[in-house]
């Protein structure tokens, strides 16, 4: 690296002198390496030695000075001087396409073996010897392969879920709830257990009956495992002769047995009930996050597997005299791609699969285009032009050459300055043959940049978690300090009855009351709102689906919610993706015998045949004048064409009747042909039928005798056609770039048919109205065609069938010859193409821009291009409004300070980026993070997975979407349709909105009950409901309420709010009183109605709070004894009657709950049918439990501690638990008024 920047710095004597030097370390190593190979050295040497200085001044020229070395994640231990240098040399330059291929070749950097041809000057590229290749390998480079991090198992995503403060809190709960449950059971089991562990010690130690057995030979595992069954059989069977295990009876352990099981089942059912909730949660989430973490594991998919390449080996040859030399071999061999080192010479053809980065060194076909769709996103295929690193002396890139590779590099950044003569890897080629030259492998390649971008951007992730997630840390940090202080208090207040009489020891009341605060706990916690949590994200996803929104990730439906700006793509986004004509230029005669250019408005979108155009009659215009310049359009749009519409009667995906077989804009001029008809006339509908018709007809009629292919020298196709009425040869049909076209037309034709001379006013006009079309934006393809009379003699009867290879023919095998031959033509119309906005998305925009979210385009489209797409579909203001608008190219906006970019991004109103590169998009997307903004990115290619993974929401297309980008995304569109990413933004805030509604009701219910313990413990009554009511309370009174909550239908004004900001807490002060309120009234309501019970019995409120004292301090009315008023079924009637006001009074809040501010008069419970359900089924399995024994299941009751209730019990439970409507009728309308003066204040201020 240090001699790299030195040449970079150094010039003229220095840096003669360091490359003599260089030189002579070379020759060293060339002395030492036995490996190297005799012919190669001398080739290599001779080249570099003759010429030291030109060499270090060529690189002098195209090497620049860089302060920073690129990562590299390979070790550079066990290299040679030489290799050193290389290694070195590839990792500081950061654009390998920039580097001439003398110098690319040379020792400096990949020293690859060539050989000079004298006569032709012509260098081959001999490959590198095996040696080499595994030194390379070994030593310096590594294997060509992505670094996959280590795979995560299920189980590790599993325990991640419980990485959730809410989820600790749960767990703890149920740790101390177990805690005091196993004090408990074995207060209530008294010597039972003994009985039970004493045999087993006994058999342990050696101090049983005498038996052989009693003893253990050994210490083993096994043994006392087999001790422990053996006893265990022993407890457990009852063989009816009564007979003594260690003093007690099978029958007594029987019943010990149904005592032990049933009194753990009960101490234990909390922390039972709490950890598999969490469990199951846990697997749910577990298993979603495992399928949402393959987006790495597609890239590597995306690598070739196989490559061939050259090898150059040298032979060792006795001749018969004895005379011994060596023989240069060269082989082309196939490799597994993993074994490829830069410098390796790659063969290339059609259909393969790029392995590494290569430069292209020399093709062997007239065009060489690469697929690049997977890395960019865009569909056309990019044409690639080998860079020698001369341009100006280069007659390879003469002429139109030129023009087309300044086109081609404009706006081209962190691919390479010269990307055109640059190979991708897990590109593919799509024509051409060729021969290349490995740069980049593993890593270092472009995907390789790619899964780094992934990776980093997926740690970012981990620490920027959803907004939901947030809030959900704060609501458990919260509720953390609530409940500790709630608890606390209550077992602090309740120290003075420790000393009660009714408590053996202190110690004992101690226990008893902290047994109360952590059923005060379990009553504050929702145990079952992580799992609600879940069900309703789930659900949220069933809802977009059927909108074409396939969710993967499950937090990202709420935060759509909260989303602030949308990041979107233009093309398949904001436009079709399918290329239409929506102009045709026609010459046209005028009254005074001149000739005008007219334009014609070409209606219908996409490749639907369906559409019109302005002025030319369909079909009748082509029957009346077959010899008319409309005639002309349709046949050379039609046969100068390799594409074809395909119609489908039953749509294969979402809206795609048609779809294109081919290039874009030949599929266009398909479509135009449709619209312009005149060859088929049919009736039928049938998309089948009316995709093609007419193309197939002027194809079946004109058979095509030979193709002039395009090239980009002359930047035009033409084609032989054969079987015209007006003549009997073939004439020439020509489409291609108009101002090249034009050159090369010496006539026009007017839509009568007269054929005038392009003189230089009509090519003026011509000129003018191309450059109109251009800065609308659109595509614009000239059409031409060259008469029979006009062709040369031995085109006119050319015949497929007299010569099946075009080869044969002198002026078609050679492809100079056809721009001479697309000379002499008549200019007959003129087509203007684009890919036209989707109709919808003008609308969408229009709703963001009232949902208070900034829209922000993102584009690789020249800046014009961009604007208009972007003011024809309202992200822009049109152009007659006068407004200034925010159009940036990504190097423009990114040379600015950064304080300005920011400054830029956080002001109003929508932007447009233009000539932007794939790492642009992640840099905005963090900048917009950085302004707490909640960006969601759109993306398809595999070069935007790192900005769709750092997106607060990834939305990936789901028709052009790659794989990798795919599975990077939070969510995939199934019809890449930024509308649909609008509906995903409001079904997400309803989706938001509802599970505010299920929080909020679960927290006030849980108020209720704590208000409930809370006053009876403050006063001393006994408990009115148990750990058990208020499991039994949480998990299936409140579960499918809150659940069906989610059901609930958006408000009519979702999309009219602006973003709620993304720190707003759940619950807010407001709707925190609001449900202080209710819950107060819960409270006493639930300890009201078992306060009455007693009070029917003759007992005072002084008698109820000492309760424990009864027979001691006071007694109970004449005919009642304390156990029948505080055991059995005297404390389980009072205990069943608050239980049900608590079970129906949260159902009321629940069918209250359809709207937070709405009277339920005017949004009932009708509105969410699924609410009905879920408050029926709850009320009906309440009434199976305490009716059960009526039922036949009397142990169930029993289980529970409830009793069946009479009439006049259920009359006193809706009495306490019907005014709770009232309540929530009334708090809703203080919220309506609340809201109200809100309102009011904003509009003052804004006035």
């Amino acid at each position: 690296s240090l001699v790299d920047s030195c040449i970079d710095n150094l010039s003229g004597e220095e840096a003669k002198s360091l490359s003599e030097a260089l030189l002579e370390l070379e020759t060293e190593d060339k002395m030492k390496n036995t490996s190297n190979n005799t012919v190669e050295e001398k080739v290599v040497s001779g080249d570099v030695s003759t010429e030291p200085i030109e060499v270090t001044q060529q690189l002098d020229k195209v090497m620049t000075a860089e302060t920073s070395v690129a990562s590299n994640t390979q070790s550079p231990s066990q290299k040679t001087p030489l290799d050193l240098v290389a290694w070195s040399r590839l990792r500081v330059k950061s654009d390998p396409s920039s580097i001439p291929i003398s110098a690319l070749l040379s020792k400096r950097y990949l020293n690859v073996p060539i050989s000079t041809s004298n006569k032709s000057n012509n260098v081959q590229l001999l490959g590198l010897a095996p040696i080499e290749r595994h030194n390379r390998l070994k030593n310096v480079y590594g294997p060509n392969e992505l670094e996959q991090p280590p795979e995560r198992t299920l189980m590790s995503y599993i325990i991640e879920q419980f990485d959730d403060k809410l989820v600790r809190i749960l767990l703890v709960v149920a740790c101390v709830s177990a805690f005091f449950g196993l004090v408990e059971l074995k207060e209530e089991m008294g010597e039972w257990g003994v009985h039970l562990i004493q045999p087993l010690v006994r058999r342990m130690t050696g101090k049983g009956s005498g038996d052989a057995e009693s003893a253990p030979p050994t210490s083993s595992a096994t043994w006392i495992a087999s001790q422990v069954v053996q006893e265990a059989k022993n407890r457990l069977t009852v063989s009816g002769e009564g007979a003594n295990v260690e003093g007690v009876s099978q029958s007594d352990g029987a019943h010990d047995v149904v005592f032990g099981v049933k009194h753990i089942l009960e101490a234990l059912v909390e922390p039972i009930v709490i950890t598999t909730i969490l469990i199951i949660n846990a697997l749910v989430g577990g298993y979603q996050s495992l399928n949402a973490s393959k987006g790495i594991s597609a890239l590597k998919q995306m690598q070739a597997q196989k490559a061939v390449i050259r090898m150059h080996q040298e032979k060792r040859i006795i001749s018969e005299d004895g005379i011994a030399s060596v023989e240069s071999a060269i082989d082309e061999v196939e490799v597994d791609a993993s074994s490829l080192v830069p410098g390796d010479v790659v063969i290339l053809t059609v259909g393969q699969k790029i392995p590494a980065d290569v430069r292209l060194m020399s093709v062997s076909t007239s065009t060489f285009t690469v697929d690049e769709a997977c890395l960019t996103g865009e569909s056309d295929s990019v044409p690639k032009i080998p860079y020698k690193g001369d341009v100006q002396n280069d007659e390879e890139h003469n002429g139109h050459v030129m023009d087309d590779l300044n086109e081609i590099q404009e706006g081209v950044g962190s691919m390479g300055k010269h990307a055109n003569g640059m190979l991708y890897g897990g590109t593919v080629i799509t024509a051409g043959k060729g021969v290349g030259v490995v740069v980049r492998t593993g890593m270092d390649t472009e995907m390789g940049k790619i899964q780094r971008g992934v990776t980093e951007a997926a740690s970012d992730e981990n620490a920027h978690r959803t907004p939901l997630a947030i809030k959900l840390d704060e609501f458990g940090d919260t509720l953390t300090v609530v409940i500790g202080v709630i608890c606390t208090a209550v077992w602090v207040a309740s120290i003075p009855k420790f000393y009660d009489p009714t408590f053996k020891t202190p110690i004992e009341g101690a226990v008893y009351y902290a047994k109360v605060a952590v059923a005060l706990g379990v009553a504050a916690l929702p145990e079952g709102l992580p799992a609600v949590i879940t069900l309703c994200l789930s659900l949220g996803t069933r809802r977009m689906a059927k909108r074409n929104v396939i969710v993967r990730k499950l937090q990202s439906v709420e935060t759509l919610g909260c989303t602030s700006v949308i990041c979107t793509d233009k093309t398949g986004t904001l436009t079709t993706n399918e290329m239409t004509a929506v102009s045709l230029v026609l010459l046209e005669s005028d009254e005074e015998g001149g000739v005008l250019v007219a334009e014609h408005e070409v209606s219908g979108t996409s490749y639907s045949p369906i559409g019109t155009i302005k002025g030319v009659q369909h079909s009748s215009e082509i029957a009346d004048n077959p010899k008319g310049s409309v005639s002309d359009v349709a046949a050379v749009a039609s046969l100068c064409n390799d594409a074809i519409i395909v119609g489908y009667n039953e749509p294969k995906a979402a809206s795609k009747t048609y779809e294109r077989m081919g290039e874009p804009t030949e599929a266009a001029l398909c479509v135009l042909t449709e619209k312009l008809g005149g060859k088929v006339s049919t009736e039928s509908t049938a998309p089948q039928t009316l995709a093609s018709a007419n193309v197939n007809c002027w194809r079946a009629d004109h058979p095509r005798q030979a193709t002039l292919e395009f090239n980009r020298d002359r930047k035009s196709m033409s084609v032989l056609a054969s079987n015209w009425s007006s003549s009997e040869g073939n004439r020439l049909l020509v489409k291609g770039a108009p101002n090249l076209l034009l050159e090369r037309c010496t006539h026009a034709k007017c839509r009568d048919g007269t054929v005038v001379k392009l003189d230089g006013k009509l090519r003026r006009q011509i000129e003018q109205k191309t450059t109109e079309l251009a800065t609308r934006p659109l595509r614009c393809l000239a059409l031409a065609i060259k008469e029979t009379d006009h062709l040369e003699e031995s085109l006119r009867t050319y015949s497929v069938d007299e010569a099946d290879d075009c080869a044969r023919h002198p002026l078609l095998s050679d492809p100079q010859n056809y721009a001479k031959i697309e000379s002499g033509l008549t200019w007959v119309g003129m087509a203007g193409i684009k890919d036209p906005a989707r109709p919808e998305v003008a609308d969408s925009i229009i709703k963001c821009h009232g949902a208070g979210i900034r829209v922000i385009m993102i584009t690789g489209d020249a800046r014009d291009t961009a604007v208009a797409i972007a003011r024809d579909v309202n992200i822009l203001p049109p152009a007659s409004s006068g407004d200034m608008i925010k159009a940036y190219e990504g190097r423009e906006f990114f040379n600015k300070p950064e304080s300005e970019q920011l400054q830029l991004l956080a002001s109003p109103g929508n932007m447009v980026f233009c000539r932007a590169e794939p790492s642009d998009k992640q840099r905005l997307i963090k900048m917009l993070q950085s302004l707490g903004e909640i960006p969601a990115m759109t993306g398809d290619g595999v070069n935007d997975a790192p900005a769709l993974q750092q997106a607060s929401i990834g939305v990936a297309m789901g028709i052009s979407g790659t794989e990798v980008s795919k599975e990077a995304a939070d969510m995939v569109l199934a019809d890449d349709n930024f509308s649909t990413i609008v509906a995903a933004v409001e079904e997400g805030r309803c989706i938001y909105a509802n599970m505010q509604a299920f929080i909020c009701f679960l927290i006030s219910c849980n108020i209720g009950e704590i208000a409930a313990i809370l006053i009876s413990a403050v006063c001393g009554f006994p408990e009115p409901l148990s750990a058990m009511h208020l499991l039994w309370v949480n998990l299936v009174t409140d579960g499918p309420p809150a659940t069906a909550l989610g059901f609930n239908p958006p408000a009519p004004d979702v999309m009219s709010q602006k973003p709620r900001p993304s720190n707003e807490p759940i619950m807010t002060k407001f709707m925190a009183c609001r449900y202080l309120v209710t819950g107060l009234y819960v409270g006493i309501a639930t300890v009201g109605s078992f306060v009455g019970h007693y009070r029917s019995q003759g007992l005072t409120l002084r008698q109820l709070s000492s309760w424990g004292k009864c027979d001691q301090t006071w007694s109970p009315p004449d005919g009642v004894t304390c156990d029948s008023l505080f055991q059995g079924a005297g404390r389980e009637l009072p205990q069943t009657l608050s239980l049900t006001v608590l079970v129906c009074m949260e159902l009321f809040k629940a069918l209250s709950a359809v709207s937070v501010d709405s009277s339920l008069l005017s949004v009932g419970p009708n509105q969410n049918p699924w609410l009905m359900i879920g408050v029926a089924v709850p009320f009906l399995l309440h009434i199976a439990v305490v009716y059960s024994s009526k039922l036949g299941l009397p142990g169930l009751a029993k289980s529970f501690g409830l009793v069946p209730l009479s009439l006049h019990d259920w009359k006193t439970a809706l009495k306490w638990s019907a005014p709770i409507l009232i309540v929530e009728e009334m708090l809703k309308a203080a919220g309506r008024h609340r809201t109200r003066m809100q309102s009011e204040e904003a509009k003052q201020i804004i006035v």
